[in-house]
């Protein structure tokens, strides 16, 4: 790695924590180069301003998740069984690998981040966007095949989304009402990943 790229990914890892604990709007320039152990000056050499390195963030987290989906995509001849369960695989492991995201983007839209907004906006035009397709493409060929039942793609994505980030928007309080039950972080993580596939799968497969 040279050693450009060092400073900049130590400013981009500096940053996610700032902003993960101040939020966009409280995070500031000198804190990150505090963080980062470097000055402000370096980070505006890579960053013009604040908006830029928060933005170059966001766009990097959102290929992070879009790559679980190209992976899956990947797979030859996959079944559904097989294809659910590697997405709920690779999305989990990304969020135990990156917890602090989901707080990140609770905060920032709940407040109308703009910049949220711009990065999503501009990748509804990308690969990643057409990677989604795919993977919903191959739902509905499983419902034309009968492999599955008819429903909505779309609303299976973001089922899985949504069973996913859960625990990780809740595990606050998770951890005051099962504070016994969740201990051991690896064998809940286990648990879950297991029931959100049988969740999925025993909605989706024929009855």
């Amino acid at each position: 790695m040279l050693k450009g790229d060092s400073t900049r990914n130590k400013i981009m890892a500096a940053a996610r924590e700032v902003f993960v604990e101040k939020g966009y709007d409280g995070a500031r320039m000198q804190q990150i180069a505090d963080r980062a152990g470097a000055n402000k000056a370096m980070i505006y050499y890579y960053f013009n301003s604040k908006d830029a390195l928060f933005e170059a963030i966001i766009r990097d987290i959102f290929k992070e998740i879009f790559r679980i989906y190209q992976s899956v995509l990947q797979l030859e001849d996959v079944d559904l069984r097989t294809m659910i369960t590697s997405i709920v695989h690779e999305h989990l492991i990304f969020l135990q690998n990156h917890p602090e995201i989901a707080r990140l983007f609770l905060r920032e839209v709940h407040s109308d981040n703009p910049i949220l907004y711009k990065v999503m906006n501009e990748l509804r035009h990308d690969t990643a966007r057409r990677d989604i397709k795919a993977v919903m493409k191959k739902l509905e060929k499983a419902a034309d095949d009968g492999i599955m039942r008819r429903v909505d793609p779309m609303n299976t994505i973001w089922n899985i989304v949504g069973l996913d980030l859960f625990y990780f928007v809740s595990k606050p309080l998770i951890n005051v009402l099962w504070t016994k039950e969740t201990r051991n972080e690896a064998k809940v993580m286990q648990a879950r990943e297991e029931s959100i596939v049988d969740l999925l799968l025993n909605g989706l497969l024929p009855r």
